[in-house]
Formats: C-alpha cells, sequence, structure tokens
C-alpha cells in the first residue's frame, strides 16, 4: 500500500456525510490550477512526484484527489454503489466548491486524469459550469478496445492467480466494495459510443476548445500505436509525450512532470482542429478581469515586472 507523503484535507460533500481527501501545494488563491484524478485502483499518491516538482513554480496549484474508497477518501455506504458516475459528480462537486472560489474571479482550471481519471477528465471537460481550459491525459486515448480492458485484468494476476479482492485492497489501499465494483460490467455507466472493437470518447471533446496534452507509454496495450494515430487524425497538433519501455499507465518521472509543468507555462498551444479558438485568446486568459487584454498587455506587465526586480 502506498501512503501519501502530504498530509490529508478533506473536503465534506454536501448533503452527504462522506469526505474526499485530497492533497494541495501552491498558493491557494492562484488563478491557475492543475487538478490531478488518479486511475481505476490509484490513490492520490500516484502523483506525489508531480507534486513535489510543483512546488518550485510560482503561481500554480496542484491538487490530487482520492476517489471515494480510495486512498483516504471515506467509502460509499455499506462499500457498495462505485460507478463512473459517482466518481463524475463527486469530482465536479469538489472542483466547485474547492477550486472554485465564491465571489473571487474563477481560475485556469486544468485536469490531468491518469487512466480512468483521464476518462473522467473528458467528461468533465463537457460540463460548461466549470470552464475547464486544459486537458493533461496518461495513457487513455480517444478509444478503449475491449481487448485492451480484458488484458488490463489480467495484468493484475500475481504468481499466476488473481488475487483476492481484501488482497488487492490491502495492497492498493482502496476498499474491498470498490475492487469488486471495477470488475462488474455495470462499472461504467456513462454514456459512450462502442462498436465491436471498443468504446469510443471522442465525442466528448467534440466542443472543448482547450489544448489537449498525452503521455503514453512505449509498451502500453492501452495507448497503443493505434490510438496514437487517432489523436493525431481527429486532434492534429496536441503536444504527445512518450515514455519509452513503460506500460500502462506511464509513471510520473522527473521527465514526465517536467512535460506537464512545461506545458502550463505561460499558456498552452491549442490542437488546431479548433481554429476559432486562437493565439491571442490562450494568452487573453492568462490576464485577471479587468486587466488590459491580449499577447502585447501580457508581455509588457512581463517586461515591466522583470524589469522591477
Amino acid at each position: 500500500m502506498t501512503i501519501s507523503q502530504f498530509p490529508a484535507q478533506y473536503f465534506s460533500l454536501p448533503a452527504s456525510i462522506r469526505r474526499l481527501a485530497f492533497s494541495d501545494v501552491g498558493d491557494a488563491h492562484s488563478e491557475h490550477v492543475l487538478v490531478c484524478l488518479p486511475g481505476l485502483l490509484e490513490t492520490r499518491a500516484t502523483f506525489e512526484p508531480l507534486l513535489h516538482a510543483a512546488k518550485a513554480v510560482p503561481g500554480l496549484r496542484v491538487i490530487s484527489l482520492d476517489h471515494c474508497g480510495r486512498g483516504d477518501s471515506d467509502p460509499l455506504p455499506h462499500d457498495s454503489g462505485y460507478a463512473m458516475s459517482v466518481y463524475l459528480q463527486d469530482t465536479a462537486e469538489f472542483v466547485r466548491q474547492v477550486v472554485m472560489r465564491d465571489g473571487a474571479p474563477v481560475p485556469r482550471i486544468e485536469v490531468l486524469g491518469t487512466s480512468m481519471g483521464g476518462l473522467l477528465a473528458m467528461y468533465l471537460a463537457q460540463d460548461p459550469q466549470l470552464q475547464i481550459k486544459g486537458l493533461f491525459l496518461n495513457d487513455i486515448g480517444l478509444s478503449l478496445n475491449w481487448m485492451a480492458i480484458y488484458g488490463l485484468y489480467g495484468s493484475m494476476k500475481q504468481s499466476g492467480r488473481m488475487p483476492s479482492a481484501q488482497e488487492l485492497a490491502q495492497q492498493l489501499g482502496v476498499s474491498v466494495g470498490a475492487v469488486e465494483a471495477v470488475q462488474s460490467s455495470t462499472h461504467f455507466d456513462l454514456p459512450f459510443r462502442k462498436d465491436w472493437k471498443g468504446m469510443h470518447f471522442d465525442q466528448l471533446l467534440e466542443n472543448f476548445r482547450g489544448p489537449v496534452r498525452w503521455v503514453y507509454g512505449g509498451d502500453s496495450a492501452v495507448c497503443t500505436q493505434e490510438q496514437v494515430s487517432e489523436i493525431k487524425r481527429v486532434l492534429p497538433g496536441s503536444a504527445l509525450f512518450l515514455v519509452p519501455g513503460a506500460v500502462h499507465p506511464a509513471p510520473y518521472s522527473d521527465a514526465v512532470c517536467q512535460f506537464v509543468l512545461n506545458a502550463l507555462q505561460p499558456a498552452p498551444t491549442v490542437h488546431s482542429k479548433h481554429a476559432a479558438f486562437t493565439q491571442q485568446d490562450l494568452w487573453a486568459q492568462t490576464t485577471s478581469p479587468g486587466q488590459d487584454q491580449g499577447f502585447w498587455p501580457w508581455l509588457k506587465r512581463r517586461y515591466l515586472s522583470a524589469k522591477a526586480k
């Protein structure tokens, strides 16, 4: 079991006795926030290398979240009922209450999701109220082949056998109910397109105007060359970062952390599919309400600030 090196903070869900645990680094009043969502049976400890690296980046707040029944977050009542729709609703409420501050300017919110967390990030990006401005997706493409899903379960075998739910729960730091739920066909209860080959999610990003960046493992059976080719075709110009030799998901190595942090500074590049979303728009989003908008006012402020130092 991986124990987080960052102390848990807690958010109490409205009208619920449940709490979500999260780690948080950076200025709580930052105008730029990256929310990190773990994979299927991962915890927020997955993102600790990134949180450590982000502490050196001024003006950036990074938050990693435990889904219910994982890490330090409370399990669901009776440790049952785990489903993608529950994680999505919990996360959206967390973003509204913790990240979007009442009465203050809405920060630039971006989401980094690993595997299942990446799928949740795509669904979150559809919610106009959350105003998600950018995505990072770790080893999950715009489609997921059925065979890849079967392979994920096969990779959980240890010494030639599948561990019991109790054993996996103890090893991974999650609840027994969560382990049992992810093996059920009812766990993925969000809308998606499907065919004989697998699940398709490209429609989730059809109207998303922000940048989408991808990290994938060179030996991944989930985000394969087929998925990479699809990304290049559907979202041309998207930033792609290959981690040689990595399986699923890609680990948060120094190189991956640097890729993420570099992409956040000072403004990301949008993929070329959305021609209406211009570079001028991107620079404008780095400014606060009431300030002059656009690249040249931003550059002038940066220059005067540096000169003053």
